[in-house]
């Protein structure tokens, strides 16, 4: 026979599978809410007789009869052979939504769900879908819902604000705030704002909605001295600004190692851009590399094909220096093991490029590395002659 716990669970089961929350929002009344149960059996009775008559009485106990809140229980009369008729539970139900919703403990969440609901929906109709589609976005942020719609109802006033989230005042609500709830944030401004307002392919908070952020940092060094810039040749601009660069250059370079990038030979009409890892993706933003040569240096390792690869996506154009077979077979000494290899071979690599992952990786699960670093200065300087001829 069903306990009051196990009545206790499937109530919740209906609270948090959000079923009357959308039966709320919907605009309809509250449907009486049956408990489903396994009916007790002739033969269950006749061997559990005890039991199930003790059963029976924490049954009642915790009804709405005992308790004057929560489930009733409609009962038949079942005739037994041996034990004559007994009268037991045919129906399980809450009639009301005050008896379902203070048996589970969450009449003050309900009321002040359903009054928040109402509050939106009188300023915001357009978000009856969102919370329709998603109640839990209001019911898990009913603390902070008022504020949540603030921040909301100033990006409606203030479109495309081209300010950093630290520079917006709103009463009781600071930049932590809007920091910590951009995930609610974007559900809220996808609804509420115009297509005009949004960046739609953006993937970040900031830029979705056209707000200043703190960029990638690009640092780079200008090997041919008469294109230095006001005499400076080692720069870090912001990427927004290197994406403005209007330089005479043939060549880019681009490593991933610091030392690497700070010593690189001089070279005519070209830079070395370094120290960006995997962040040479965010080269992609700027247009003006597809008509230069551009020429990649990282890691002879798993991760650093990745990186390259990461690029080429970007740049289909790109070429990979000191990245091949025969480099790390002059480097055999210098060889290590890679602590966590990437284990499928990068989408956008060259079949030489390829042949060689496939020999940095070992059947043993571990997978040979060559660092930039480890090369010696000879190699490097040997490969820009060639470059150059």
């Amino acid at each position: 026979m069903i306990t009051p716990q196990e009545i206790r669970v499937k109530a919740l089961r209906h609270w948090s599978g959000f079923d009357y929350h959308r039966n709320f929002l919907s605009g309809a009344s509250w449907q009486t809410f049956n408990v489903p149960f396994g009916k007790t059996s002739g033969r269950e009775l006749l061997n559990e007789f005890s039991h199930i008559g003790k059963s029976l009485h924490e049954l009642q106990a915790s009804a709405k009869a005992s308790l004057g809140y929560g489930y009733q229980i409609d009962f038949e009369l079942v005739a037994h052979r041996q034990l004559g008729e007994q009268h037991l539970p045919s129906r399980i139900y809450f009639e009301t939504e005050q008896d379902f919703l203070r048996f589970i403990g969450k009449l003050r969440e309900a009321t002040q769900f359903k009054q928040l609901a109402r509050k939106t929906l009188e300023q915001h109709p357009v978000l009856a879908e969102v919370l329709q589609g998603k109640p839990r976005l209001l019911l898990d942020n009913l603390a902070v819902w008022s504020k949540l719609l603030s921040v909301a109802d100033w990006f409606i006033s203030n479109p495309r604000p081209d300010i950093f989230i630290r520079q917006i005042d709103l009463p009781g609500i600071d930049s932590k705030f809007i920091e910590q709830h951009k995930t609610q944030l974007t559900v809220l401004l996808d609804a509420l704002l115009p297509p005009s307002s949004i960046e739609c392919d953006a993937k970040s908070f900031e830029r979705r909605y056209s707000l200043r952020f703190d960029q990638h940092l690009i640092r780079f060094r200008l090997l041919d001295p008469s294109i230095a810039l006001a005499g400076l040749t080692d720069l870090t601009l912001p990427l927004e600004d290197f994406c403005r660069l209007e330089l005479p250059l043939k060549n880019v370079f681009i490593t991933e190692n610091k030392v690497n990038g700070l010593a690189f030979p001089a070279f005519p009409e070209s830079m070395v851009i370094f120290s960006l890892g995997y962040g040479v993706g965010s080269l992609a933003e700027a247009g003006w590399l597809k008509a230069k040569r551009i020429i990649y240096w990282g890691d002879l390792d798993t991760h650093g094909f990745a990186m390259l690869s990461r690029l080429r996506e970007a740049f289909q154009h790109v070429e990979s220096m000191l990245m091949d077979s025969a480099t790390l077979e002059a480097n055999r000494s210098l060889r290590v093991t890679e602590a966590s290899p990437v284990k499928e071979i990068p989408a956008c690599l060259t079949d030489a490029e390829q042949a060689t992952f496939n020999t940095l990786l070992s059947p043993d699960d571990f997978a040979l590395r060559l660092e930039q670093e480890r090369i010696p200065f000879g190699q490097i300087e040997a490969f820009l002659h060639a470059l150059k001829t």
